[in-house]
């Protein structure tokens, strides 16, 4: 049986409707850098090596610095270059396996907006337009006769903030396989799928959702103040430990999930994939550890397509998904209920590659 947290006394329709922040919310632009699996990992531009250049990915989970709201894409280069209040990167968890902070700040920053925008248009045929990723992409919500309480509108909407939230991250996974690149120019194929992306997806919408089930009036600024806090609680609560343990956990999987020898941005520098796209998360690289879980059941029982659903709309550049099977390739629109058979899709394909690749490196030795 699902609690619920007393939701915050006084609290009144008119003044969170009427907040500035829910009137002119930015929605999260891009994503943050985020990270291949590995360390010190080489490079190359346009398949030559570049010298004395090497990404370390690894953070300390002490020296995250401060979440700021939609620190996406256009602050990319200052996030680069050290110069964001954020730093993002790996941990290790004893309890959550590996954990990459920048999809977990990315998808607390979408469950944060998607919550503003749903609560206050929920009941009523509205769409959330968001900018297209190969495919057009919006969620749309329904239109209801359901009277209902100020915490009923409360609980369903962060249902279902968190629920789209980890959803547009499954998308995402997907479209850096068939080739999405949020910067043109960096090929994404080396981060589709790595094992630690979904599970850290999944904390940031559960993280967002624990901080707005306290303090659903958040303003941006103030978002970012508690989930800097809320991010760090839950990394304790999951084990996080030091630096050089952290580096020590990467160095070890040397060989079996990532390849020191392979440079960015191929493919195969990383080795392990998970390609499994469901709602309860099990964190890779630990035993025992913390499954983290949400539902397309709502508090108040309902399915979430009562009240709202993503789509994914043809926009006539299907050049991407053009080796899919034609029962997939021809559909004008996709819902999450296709994400699983395209990960399925891009398994089967990496399987083969990998063996063609093993094949080529065996006759080379």
């Amino acid at each position: 049986m699902k609690t619920t947290t007393p939701f915050i006394a006084g609290l009144s329709l008119c003044a969170l409707l009427m907040s500035p922040h829910s009137n002119a919310l930015d929605a999260p632009v891009g994503v943050r850098p985020c990270c291949a699996f590995g360390q010190d990992l080489e490079t190359e531009l346009l398949g030559i090596p570049i010298p004395f250049f090497s990404v370390e990915n690894i953070v300390d989970s002490q020296e995250l610095g401060k979440h700021i709201y939609n620190d996406g894409s256009e602050y990319m280069f200052a996030s680069l270059m050290g110069l964001s209040d954020e730093t993002n990167g790996l941990l290790y968890t004893t309890k959550g396996g590996f954990i990459d902070t920048a999809h977990v700040r990315d998808t607390a920053d979408f469950t944060y907006y998607l919550y503003q925008k749903i609560y206050k248009h929920l009941g009523t045929d509205y769409r959330i337009s968001l900018p297209a990723e190969l495919r057009a992409r919006h969620i749309s919500l329904k239109k209801s006769k359901q009277t209902l309480t100020l915490q009923e509108r409360h609980d369903i909407s962060l249902d279902l903030a968190a629920l789209l939230a980890f959803r547009l991250a499954q998308w995402h996974e997907i479209v850096q396989w068939f080739g999405y690149q949020s910067i043109v120019g960096f090929p994404e194929l080396v981060s589709a799928f790595s094992p630690e992306d979904l599970y850290s997806n999944m904390l940031g919408a559960i993280t967002a959702k624990q901080v707005l089930e306290q303090q659903p009036e958040l303003s941006p600024s103030d978002f970012s103040q508690a989930l800097t806090h809320a991010f760090e609680q839950q990394l304790q609560q999951l084990g996080s430990v030091s630096l050089q343990e952290t580096q020590r956990q990467v160095q070890q999987l040397n060989g079996i999930w990532w390849d020191h020898e392979t440079r960015l941005p191929q493919k195969w520098a990383v080795l392990k994939r998970d390609y499994q796209l469901g709602l309860t998360r099990y964190p890779n690289g630990v035993k025992n550890g913390t499954p983290l879980s949400l539902s397309t059941q709502l508090s108040n029982g309902d399915s979430n397509a009562v009240w709202a659903e993503l789509y994914l709309h043809n926009v006539g550049n299907e050049e991407a998904f053009s080796k899919l099977p034609p029962r997939l390739r021809n559909a004008m629109v996709w819902q999450p209920a296709q994400f699983q058979q395209l990960a399925d899709f891009a398994q089967q394909q990496d399987k083969q590659e990998r063996g063609e690749c093993t094949q080529v490196k065996n006759s080379v030795y």
